[in-house]
C-alpha cells in the first residue's frame, strides 16, 4: 500500500472538547460565545428558558425587572432634574 492511498488522519481541534454551545443561533450570529462575558451568561439564561412552564415566566419576568428597573430609574432621575 502506497502512502499516497492512506486516507488523511483525522485532525483534534480545540473545539471538539468544548461542550455545545448554549446560545440560539442568532445570538451566535452577532458573536455571543460562553467567553463574551456577564451579558452572555445572561442571555444564555434567558435562551434556556422554556415559556411553557410556569416558574421559567416567572424567572423571565424577574430578570426583565433586574434589567428594566436601573434603565427606568436612570430615565426618571435625568427627567426629575
Amino acid at each position: 500500500m502506497l502512502a499516497d492511498d492512506a486516507p488523511d488522519p483525522e485532525l483534534i481541534q480545540p473545539e471538539d472538547f468544548l461542550p455545545p454551545s448554549p446560545f440560539p443561533t442568532d445570538a451566535q450570529r452577532m458573536g455571543f460565545d460562553r467567553f463574551t462575558g456577564d451579558n452572555a451568561a445572561l442571555l444564555a439564561v434567558a435562551s434556556a428558558l422554556d415559556p411553557a412552564k410556569s416558574s421559567h415566566r416567572i424567572i423571565a419576568w424577574l430578570l426583565l425587572v433586574v434589567v428594566g428597573l436601573p434603565v427606568v430609574l436612570e430615565i426618571w432621575r435625568l427627567l426629575a432634574r
